[in-house]
C-alpha cells in the first residue's frame, strides 16, 4: 500500500485515469438522482483530462531508456497531437452551448442556448453552482440560428416562434406558438 501511495502522484497518466473515473462515477450518480453537472464542470474536466493525458503520455515516453525508440515514439506522438488538434477544436467550438442562470416565470433556471443552425433555448431547474436538474422544463424555439437570445449583445429583440413547457417527467404540458 505504501508503494502505491508513493507512486500515484508521480504518474500523471494514472492520476488522470483516476480523475476520469471519479467524474464518470459522479456523472452516473447524478443521473440516477435526476441531476447533471453544469456545462462549466464538463469544460473544466475535459481540459484537465486532455492535458493530463498529454502530459502523462509524454512523461511515460521520456522514461524510455533507448534513445532512438524514445525519439521515434515522441515524434509519432507529436504528429498525432498536431493532426488531432483541429478536430478537437472543431468539436469543442461546435459543441459549446452557452449557459445562463435566469429567472423565468418566478423560478430560477439554467438556460442552455443552442444557436448553431436553428436557435433553441432549453431551461433546466437550477439546483446550485455545480448541478442542475436533468429534465428539460421549457424549450423556446427562435427559428434560424447563430445568436444567443439571452446574452443579446446588440440589443436586438428576438421573437419566440414556439415555447414548449414540460413537467418533471418530461411530458409536454403545453405548447405556445
Amino acid at each position: 500500500m505504501e508503494k502505491i501511495k508513493k507512486y500515484i502522484p508521480r504518474i500523471i497518466l494514472l492520476d488522470t485515469i483516476i480523475y476520469t473515473l471519479i467524474i464518470v462515477t459522479l456523472y452516473l450518480i447524478l443521473s440516477f438522482c435526476k441531476l447533471m453537472f453544469r456545462e462549466w464542470i464538463y469544460i473544466v474536466s475535459a481540459i484537465i483530462i486532455m492535458f493530463g493525458f498529454i502530459v502523462g503520455i509524454i512523461q511515460l515516453l521520456l522514461k524510455i531508456k533507448k534513445k532512438i525508440v524514445k525519439v521515434i515514439l515522441i515524434s509519432i506522438f507529436v504528429m498525432l497531437f498536431l493532426l488531432s488538434t483541429p478536430i478537437i477544436y472543431f468539436f469543442g467550438a461546435f459543441g459549446y452551448t452557452p449557459e445562463h442562470v435566469v429567472e423565468k416565470d418566478g423560478q430560477k433556471f439554467v438556460a442552455y442556448v443552442n444557436g448553431f443552425n436553428r436557435t433553441y433555448v432549453n431551461y433546466y431547474n437550477y439546483k446550485n453552482i455545480f448541478v442542475v436538474g436533468n429534465q428539460k422544463r421549457i424549450e423556446e424555439y427562435y427559428g434560424k440560428g447563430g445568436f444567443d437570445t439571452i446574452e443579446n449583445k446588440y440589443g436586438y429583440e428576438y421573437n419566440v416562434e414556439r415555447t414548449t413547457y414540460y413537467d418533471e417527467k418530461g411530458e409536454i404540458i403545453s405548447i405556445n406558438e
